[in-house]
């Protein structure tokens, strides 16, 4: 089981590129919020499925959860929303680069979080590992801002005290809190990890899609309306956010969710990879750089 977190953390930062990237191919048909609310209620009938098959294979058994995972579980769910809702809000603002690239920094969040909350004790090299990565991840974030890597840094530090910087890290802050509470909730729950992990990310889906329901239903009926009409296109997002999530969750009942999110983070070389392929864009000396980083932080983490 030593290497199975790695896995799923890869495997769940995959789905994730995926999802993000048909998510972004709707948002010209359902609008910004209408194209983050497919993540959960098009993931909903795929992680249904995944249970109720995982359930009725013999062996397999339904955990037992306490007023404790889940109120962890329906507080994790919540963060998330809120996570949402502000990086929404991120887009919006004219700081934007900033707020994106600092909601990355949820990484050293979520390691404060397990410290001060689960009492987590990371080594040095994890640390340096995931010091290593929120610095290639900032990086990455300004690269197609700036021609050389010397202006990237400029940009970098001249951001930092844009109001776009403090919602990015409010950001970063509410997903650190949902990574935190979700992993919570996993290991509060005896029996087999699968078991644990299949159903919280579904009772999380569920939550999930009530919660914004109700929301895209008051205050964004249009796109809502649009998220219907247009079910069919929507769908891949559905099943890649079902992968991703169950990624995640496997992982955090394996390792700390601060290493889970650092290898996680393998994502961004994933989406300069597709856009190298698929789009044909040039890399530039900056994203190279950002990348072995990158690469070279991974490798610490899973290495110790």
């Amino acid at each position: 089981m030593e290497y199975v977190w790695i896995v799923a953390a890869i495997f769940a930062a995959g789905c994730q590129t995926a999802r993000s990237a048909f998510q972004k191919n709707m948002i010209s048909k359902l609008g910004d919020y209408g194209a983050a609310y497919i993540r959960f209620c098009y993931a909903l009938p795929f992680t249904s499925l995944v249970w109720f098959v995982w359930i009725n294979i013999p062996g397999n058994s339904i955990p037992i959860l306490s007023n404790y995972s889940l109120m962890l579980c329906f507080l994790g769910s919540i963060f998330q929303v809120l996570f949402t809702y502000v990086l929404m809000k991120v887009f919006s603002h004219k700081s934007f680069a900033a707020g994106i690239a600092f909601s990355k920094t949820e990484v050293i969040l979520i390691a404060f979080l397990e410290m001060l909350i689960l009492s987590e004790i990371f080594s040095l090299p994890i640390t340096l590992g995931i010091l290593l990565g929120v610095i290639s991840v900032l990086l990455l974030s300004y690269a197609k801002k700036a021609e050389s890597f010397l202006d990237t840094i400029k940009l970098l530090f001249k951001s930092v005290t844009s109001i776009g910087t403090l919602i990015g890290l409010l950001s970063g802050l509410l997903l650190a809190a949902s990574v935190v509470t979700f992993r919570m909730s996993i290991i509060s729950v005896d029996g087999p990890l699968l078991d644990r992990s299949i159903f919280i990310s579904f009772i999380a889906i569920i939550f999930q899609t009530i919660i914004v329901g109700i929301y895209m239903f008051v205050f964004k009926r249009d796109q809502l309306k649009a998220v219907f009409k247009f079910w069919k296109p929507s769908l891949p997002a559905g099943l890649c956010g079902t992968g991703a999530t169950f990624g995640w969750f496997v992982a955090f009942g394996l390792a700390t969710a601060a290493e889970v999110r650092a290898v996680g983070q393998i994502e961004l070389i994933f989406s300069i990879l597709i856009s190298m392929i698929i789009f044909k864009e040039k890399i530039k000396q900056t994203e190279f750089i950002g990348i072995m980083l990158l690469g070279t932080s991974i490798l610490i983490i899973i290495n110790q």
